[in-house]
């Protein structure tokens, strides 16, 4: 693959095609710069499946990064460190904390990144893990956004995250980041599950990078449980930054890709595991 060729390959996603394990959960293999980036390790499971089935050698991953701390993009680290024990992680410091999603009616649901992998990722002396809060590049093109302003009032962090199990302390999941990557057609912008808000992201990745033209963002957005108000502003701004390519996945949401599909037109196509995705040079 020519150096500049850009290629990310989905791993694990809700959606998969037929020999390929699907699972609530995000992971992406990415090829960059002669850089190696595994993005999120899913649950777990389909992880160790799909990786291999779809030639994924995690023990050639130069870096790890983890876009926060919920067991749907954190439970494979623990077989990632297996594989690729000496592998650099990226990761803010919140990634660690105890967190619940507490839904209506029902008991609070423990969402936190599995013990195991705490335990893993904590014992990892400080040259191996690099804890960070503020935007940041592990190459001459490649950057991370450090944690996202959250400036539009109308993106909330997509559902009813707490810090504790009464659901008195609202979780603002601060440690929420995005990996972006300078092409010659613009950023190619990747994101977990984007609990910072689509806009907020995207227009901090523009600043912080110092580049405006966004060519491709992928990953998921948590619009599933999106207002209209919220769906409609995200597609003004969408359109407003002219982004050539859209594949949203993950936590998305069935209705909120197809109104992004229905508004944006071809440039909008779905995600899902086994997808590989390539830019142009």
């Amino acid at each position: 693959m020519p150096e500049n060729r850009i290629t990310v390959k989905i791993i694990v996603d809700n959606k998969a095609d037929g020999r390929l394990m699907k699972e609530h959960g995000f992971s992406a293999w990415i090829e960059a710069f002669g850089r190696k980036i595994l993005f999120d390790t899913g649950q777990g499971k389909a992880l160790i499946q799909n990786s291999a089935l779809l030639n994924c050698d995690l023990s050639l991953a130069d870096t790890l990064f983890l876009s926060h701390g919920h067991y749907d993009h954190t439970g494979g680290l623990v077989y990632v460190l297996k594989q690729n024990p000496s592998v650099k992680i990226y990761c803010h410091s919140k990634v660690v904390i105890m967190r619940y999603s507490i839904r209506e009616g029902m008991e609070p649901k423990d969402i936190s990144m599995p013990q195991k992998a705490k335990s893993a990722i904590l014992s990892l002396n400080t040259e191996q893990v690099c804890w960070i809060t503020r935007p940041g590049q592990i190459g001459s093109n490649i950057g991370l956004s450090g944690s996202i302003p959250r400036t539009n009032p109308f993106e909330n962090t997509g559902g009813s995250f707490f810090l504790d199990t009464e659901g008195k302390q609202p979780d603002p999941i601060e440690d929420d980041m995005a990996l972006w990557i300078q092409t010659d057609q613009g950023l190619v912008i990747i994101t977990g599950c984007c609990h910072s808000g689509l806009i907020n992201t995207v227009e901090h990745v523009r600043r912080t990078s110092g580049q405006e033209k966004i060519h491709a963002i992928i990953g998921g957005f948590h619009l599933a449980n999106a207002s209209p108000r919220r769906l409609e502003a995200t597609c003004e701004a969408l359109q407003k930054w002219n982004i050539n390519i859209i594949i949203p996945c993950h936590c998305t949401g069935d209705t909120a890709a197809a109104f992004l599909r229905n508004k944006l037109g071809k440039k909008v196509i779905q995600g899902f595991t086994g997808m590989t995705w390539k830019t142009d040079n």
